[in-house]
């Protein structure tokens, strides 16, 4: 008995002092996530489609970079304003849909778009294999062919605040923020030339073009490109020259 009773407490313990490993969850119908090794602010703002501006008010973070493992953070504003009181996950990318650039550019949105303060450039030349579907859950931006191992170009000047492969669905990716309200996100590379912090010029090349398949390397490369103003993708072909 005495061994039943001990070893129902040390259970009792170690479960008390795990550490999450579902990172997105719902408390009281609101939406949280739990900082792993590698996020920061812009990262998890990107995978859930938040303004990281808001995101760090609403969990009161002064300094952007400053993240512990394990860290607790709201995905929406205190007091649940915001909050879907749907008990399903927070959005999270994926690999983009196949659907034909037909479909895909009839479903977006004839809607005048905001005024961008950013001059963007395409950040490679290359054929649309998908273009932006407006509410789309998985793309979230256009996807352009290319040659592997062909330079990825920054779309306009500012400063990486994400160099790395912890995002699901986006593989290697560089998110470039260029001032308060936009940021550029360019995935599916196959190497990655530039590390968080670095300052970046309209052109530099920040990431070499990966393989659509692995397996089949001879089918050549995509990039997945977005733009996104205060958190929300917007339909780059609106932007680019």
């Amino acid at each position: 008995m005495v061994l039943v009773l001990t070893f129902l407490v040390v259970i009792s313990i170690l479960s008390g002092c795990a550490t999450p490993t579902d990172y997105r969850s719902w408390e009281r119908g609101n939406p949280v996530y739990y900082v792993k090794g590698g996020d920061t602010l812009y990262s998890i703002a990107v995978a859930n489609d938040l303004d990281w501006q808001r995101l760090a008010r609403w969990n009161r973070i002064a300094n952007p970079r400053h993240l512990k493992i394990g860290q607790r953070l709201r995905l929406s504003a205190p007091g649940g304003g915001g909050a879907s009181k749907r008990r399903s996950r927070p959005a999270v990318a994926s690999a983009p849909a196949k659907s034909s650039p037909r479909s895909s550019a009839s479903s977006a949105s004839s809607a005048t778009p905001a005024a961008s303060s950013v001059t963007w450039k395409w950040p490679l030349q290359g054929k649309i294999l998908h273009r932006f579907p407006e509410g789309a859950r998985a793309q979230k931006g256009m996807i352009i062919a290319a040659k592997i191992d062909a330079p990825v170009q920054a779309a306009a000047p500012g400063r990486v605040v994400y160099s790395g492969d912890g995002l699901p669905g986006y593989g290697n990716l560089v998110i470039v923020k260029h001032n308060a309200d936009w940021l550029s996100a360019y995935a599916y590379n196959k190497s990655l030339l530039v590390e968080e912090g670095d300052e970046v010029s309209s052109g530099q090349s920040i990431a070499r073009v990966g393989p659509r398949d692995h397996r089949q390397p001879s089918r050549g490369g995509h990039l997945l490109f977005q733009i996104r103003r205060q958190g929300k993708p917007v339909d780059p072909e609106r932007y680019l020259p």
